[in-house]
This record gives structure tokens, sequence and C-alpha cells, in this order.
């Protein structure tokens, strides 16, 4: 059977990759990110399962699902001219996406599909970093984290389960890395920023409480905590850390191994192993 060999949850944010090429501010990101990948490089996973949301990009208001996998071959982006961002075209393992997809309705998860997709900076940011030459096959897999009504915390960590579940009775040898990425606190062009931003974090005390649940393995807490309510006030992109919670759910208490906060931007980098047994 595969096996979860590592996970990762990492912010996406678009201006990371201009950074890297001294076009926007010094965050310390490259370095993280740095320090992620060396992680990443030493678990060699087959394939990459990835937890983000869209940005209107991949799904839009026409037909914007609550939660989605990609069953395509392969897919390009970025889909949104994410600054400095080459051009890349991934391998999808349709195989195992069809597993989880078929998986996930057996256990009551109506999963919308596509077999067309462009992937935006949710799915390149993380991997621009960890896996620059986009070597290894992904399953794309959306949640809602922007639009209302978002799903619940504790439905997100369900459907996380079921997806952990899944990956763990695929008839294969594969190793799998989980990828979750988003903030944790974010306002992008909202009234809660100072004037001449384009983004501000509201709420920095919510998403140190984020991460030191984390990190402490009270994922129940964190899930009670984390109400539609608690998600806005942490910024009108503040439903992102559903990605997490999702992530959370497929991987269960393990310790993480690596952790990283980055308040200023109300982010945070965090890497597990020994998440099933070798």
């Amino acid at each position: 059977m595969a096996k979860i060999v590592s996970a990762y949850a990492v912010p996406h944010t678009p201006s990371f990759v201009a950074e890297q090429h001294g076009h926007a501010p010094t965050t310390g990101a490259i370095e993280f990110f740095r320090r992620i990948a060396d992680h990443f490089e030493k678990t060699k996973p087959d394939i990459l399962v990835m937890i983000q949301n869209d940005h209107f990009n991949t799904f839009f208001l026409d037909n914007w699902p609550t939660f989605a996998i990609g069953l395509a071959p392969d897919a390009t982006g970025p889909s949104d001219q994410t600054p400095d961002m080459p051009p890349y075209k991934l391998r999808l393992d349709v195989d195992l996406a069809q597993h989880i997809h078929n998986s996930c309705v057996r256990a009551e998860f109506d999963l919308a599909s596509s077999q067309e997709l462009s992937l935006d900076h949710a799915v390149l940011v993380p991997l621009h970093f960890m896996t620059p030459k986009m070597q290894l096959p992904i399953v794309p897999i959306y949640v809602n984290c922007l639009v209302a009504p978002l799903p619940t915390a504790l439905r997100c960590h369900l459907l996380g389960k079921a997806i952990g579940a899944a990956i763990r009775a695929w008839r294969s040898d594969k190793r799998i890395a989980v990828i979750a990425s988003g903030s944790l606190s974010l306002e992008v062009g909202g009234p809660r920023i100072e004037p001449g931003k384009t983004f501000g974090v509201p709420n920095k005390a919510w998403a140190s409480c984020v991460l030191e649940k984390v990190t402490s393995g009270q994922i129940d807490d964190l899930v009670a905590a984390s109400s539609p309510e608690r998600m806005f006030a942490a910024g009108n992109v503040g439903g992102e850390i559903l990605n997490w919670i999702t992530l959370m759910g497929a991987i269960g208490t393990a310790s993480p191994d690596l952790v990283i906060d980055q308040p200023d931007l109300g982010n945070a980098f965090v890497a597990w192993t020994g998440i099933d047994r070798e």
C-alpha cells in the first residue's frame, strides 16, 4: 500500500517569486523555503498530493465548487501572471487522483472534478521552491476558502481524513508527500490594510494561536476554534486555514520536524515526517 512519508504546510504568497529575483521586499521566505526544500528532498516522495484554494483562476463564480480534484493528465500555469514565475507544465497522477476521488465519494464527500484545468500560484509557488524541476506528478485538491459559505473546519478535517485513508488504501508502493498551502491571517485589497499597501495581517494573535495548536497537536481545539467569524476576523482570505486543517486530517497528530514562523506576513512553514511507518 502507498505511504504518506512527509507533509508540508506553507504559504503561497505570489510575491515570493519576485523576491527571489530581487523585485520584491525581502521577507526571509527564500531561506525558509530552502529549509523546507532540504527537508522535502530527503524524504524522496514519488507523488505530491496538493491541498489549496483557487483564486478565481481555475474556477469562477459560474461554477464554484466547495471541494474539487483535478483528473487531467497534465496542467499548465501560472494562470494568474504571478510576477517572475516561469511557465510550467506539470504531470498529474491520474490513477491516484481517480482513486482518491472514488474513495472520497464512497466516504460521502462529493468532490467536483475537472479533466481540464490550469494552475495558479497556490499550487506553483510552493513547487517553484520545493521542486523547481517539476519532475514529480501531482494530485491537486481544492478547498473553497474564499466564497461564502465556506465549508466548516470540521468538514474539512473529515475530508482530510478521507484523503489520508484513500492514499493509504491505494494498492501501490508509491511514497506520497502531502502539501497544503495558504496564509493564517491575511487581508488582500480590503479595508483592513494600511494606506498604500495591497495586503495586511489583521490578526497576528490568531496566526500565532493556529501555529501553536498545529505544532502541539491540538487539532481538535483548532477545528473547534476555526469558526467562520474567527476566520473572517483574520482577513478576507483568512479561510485559507482550512487547507491546513484538511492536511491535519490526512496526517493525524504527528509532531513536526521543522517549524518556521513568519508573523509579519501571517504565514508559517511546517514540515513533518514519521507519519506512516516506513
